[in-house]
């Protein structure tokens, strides 16, 4: 089915619904007539008029006048007259929604919007009023009192069903949302209709003051349930009091006209209907007042957090220029804020940074958010290095207005990782001066011993001051070798942990890092993975593992580290997998990849780290490899896996 159709569909079966719900209203309100069966006391349809054009539109008109036509041709003696009155019926609705549309009371929410319910149902109300028992006159029809009074009776009658009914429909959603107060709803409706039935089954002599002993239950629903439940028991005892009062029965019988009873439901309907606006609008200051003051409690804790944190906050308008700063990052600057507020962005960088800064904002406004090291200079011209977390800011029509930028000092940290970057060389240089004296440490001996030999063969006196010499030295440089060996093997003890909780401390060191750049970590623990190692010496392979997977997934990617059972040659192991999706490494370096001194990263590595890494695991008696794939189009990434023997049963982690 398509649009058009479904729409018209939908749209042909509100009319049919607004003419069945008309045509039934008027044929309750022609229940007790008037006079003749036209003129009624209580005209229900004139509500269901006026509410439908108020929630659909006036695109109802025609059901409207479809169902008034039914209920005039259809009612004796006034067929000659059903096409006018139809029209008077359509035309006083149509009116009165116009009027109402100007301010709108869909639903009915204040006072005002009663009294407006009220003056321009009674404008719309006066054009039926009018052409209806015209109408009927001039078709012959002769009313009980004169024309005068079938107009106003008729009058009436439309003003009644207005107040009675529109409530009812503009507000019906209130009586669903209270769906915990059904019971309650239930007990007012059952004692309406106890209260009513005795009141107006007894005898006509009693006095119709009597009705307003029903007012009470009216002045709950208001209460209670608010416009929808004024208008429900308004509607109720109205339509009790019209039955029974038709019928001979009540204290209103007793008069000649209707006009008490109309009194009576016009009182009825109007207090209930005002009682609830203004209970109504009452709720909706208290509500609005009650919305300010948690506003004004979040603003309050907001500002709080903005001013406690420890995180340096920056807001910049769309010129980038200062709007707001905590107290945290004027402190980390050495600026006030008031120093700060108004100043662009770019006085706070170094000359030599603004054109890369530059770039970064054109970015901004593009709306990329960013996590970034950045260098900025503080008052006194030393600099500051920040992690900045990047957020530009745009309206609901896509329009860049500023970057909120949140940022955290990292000087210590950056200076101390510049400074293990300048040692890195050092140390690894010291590992490698101690491999080699393990490995040179055999031959000295045995040149030792040929010293030795040598010294006790028939020489002269100078070739024994030489021999003795070489021996010294010799020895000297096997006492080299020896401390320098000792370095190499420290004596930090050796303990039973497992390899996940090592994992975790050391990717703990690049927590920044990885958000910096994107990277989301995948933990895959299958098994507590309990060795006995030394935990610094792990803890540097695991490092380096790590930093050259940071290194390798410069543009995000997902670091996976994973603890296993293996078992090789009978033997049960620990397996570690620590996996990137980085760029890969190269066929032609894969075989030079646990060299010394070899590198890819230029000036920045030492080509030792993965060769220390293989010697710690062997040293655990265990084993270091690599997989890697870096094929253009397809899945890059590397794995380096270790396995390592364990010293206990393994079992899985809870």
């Amino acid at each position: 089915m398509s649009w058009d159709t479904r729409q018209a569909s939908i749209r042909a079966a509100e009319l049919l619904a607004v003419t069945a719900l008309y045509f039934v209203a008027g044929r309750i309100g022609l229940a007790v007539p008037f006079t003749q069966g036209n003129v009624s006391p209580v005209w229900p349809a004139a509500g269901v008029a006026l509410g439908a054009i108020l929630l659909r539109g006036r695109q109802v008109w025609p059901g409207i006048a479809v169902g008034a036509f039914l209920v005039t041709f259809f009612s004796p003696g006034a067929r000659a007259a059903a096409l006018v009155i139809a029209a008077g019926s359509t035309l006083s609705p149509l009116v009165s929604a116009a009027l109402l549309r100007k301010r709108s009371v869909t639903p009915i929410r204040r006072l005002s919007d009663v009294l407006r319910l009220i003056g321009s149902a009674g404008v719309g109300t006066a054009i039926s009023a009018l052409i209806g028992p015209t109408a009927l006159f001039l078709t012959g029809a002769r009313f009980w009192n004169g024309l005068p009074t079938a107009m106003a009776v008729w009058w009436v009658g439309d003003m009644l069903g207005c107040l009675l009914v529109v409530p009812l429909i503009v507000n019906f959603a209130e009586l669903k949302v209270k769906k915990r107060q059904l019971p309650e709803l239930l007990l007012l409706v059952a004692c309406l209709l106890v209260s009513s039935q005795l009141l107006f089954h007894q005898n006509p002599s009693m006095g119709g003051v009597f009705g307003f002993f029903l007012m009470p239950f009216v002045i709950w629903g208001a209460a209670r349930f608010s416009i929808a439940g004024s208008a429900l028991s308004s509607c109720l005892v109205s339509a009790f009091a019209v039955w029974q009062t038709g019928r001979g029965f009540g204290p209103f019988a007793v008069y000649d006209t209707w006009a008490h009873l109309e009194m009576f439901v016009a009182v009825l309907a109007i207090s209930g209907l005002c009682l609830a606006a203004v209970i109504a609008e009452r709720d909706t200051v208290e509500a609005a007042l009650a919305k300010e003051e948690k506003l004004r409690r979040a603003q309050e804790q907001y500002r709080r957090i903005v001013e406690t944190t420890n995180e340096g906050i920056w807001m910049l308008d769309r010129e980038f220029r200062t709007t707001f700063v905590n107290r945290q990052l004027a402190e980390m600057l050495g600026y006030s804020a008031q120093e700060m507020v108004g100043r662009r962005l770019l006085d706070f960088f170094f000359p030599e940074d603004v054109a890369k800064k530059q770039e970064d904002l054109d970015s901004r406004r593009q709306g990329v958010a960013e996590v970034l090291y950045s260098r900025c200079r503080r008052k006194d011209g030393s600099e500051l290095w920040v992690l900045v977390s990047t957020s530009p800011m745009f309206t609901d029509n896509g329009e860049f207005t500023g970057v909120l930028a949140m940022m955290s000092n990292v000087t210590l940290l950056r200076k101390t990782e510049e400074t293990l970057r300048r040692n890195e060389k050092l140390i690894t240089a010291g590992r490698l001066a101690a491999s080699i004296s393990h490995e040179v440490n055999n031959p000295l001996e045995a040149v030792v011993n040929l010293l030795y030999l040598l010294r006790n063969q028939p020489l002269d006196e100078q070739s024994r001051q030489y021999v003795a010499l070489a021996e010294r030295e010799i020895l000297r440089v096997s006492a080299i070798s020896k401390r320098t060996l000792g370095f190499f093997r420290d004596d930090s003890a050796w303990v039973e942990l497992p390899l996940p909780h090592l994992l975790d401390e050391t990717v703990s060191f690049y927590e920044h890092e990885l958000a910096a750049r994107g990277i989301k970590v995948v933990r895959d623990y299958r098994t507590r993975g309990l060795v006995r190692v030394s935990q610094s010496e792990m803890q540097q392979v695991f490092a380096n593992l790590v930093s050259n997977a940071l290194d390798a997934m410069k543009n995000g990617g997902v670091l996976t580290l994973r603890v296993s059972e293996a078992t090789c040659e009978d033997h049960e192991n620990v397996r570690v997998e620590v996996e990137d999706t980085g760029i890969g490494i190269k066929d032609g370096d894969m075989k030079r990849l646990f060299e010394p001194f070899f590198t890819t990263k230029q000036n920045t590595g030492t080509g030792l780290g993965l060769w220390v890494a293989r010697e710690i695991i062997e040293k655990h008696g265990g084993t270091i490899s690599v997989h890697s794939q870096s094929q253009p189009g397809e899945r890059s990434g590397t794995q380096f896996s270790i396995l390592l023997p364990h010293t206990s049963p393994v079992r899985a982690v809870a």
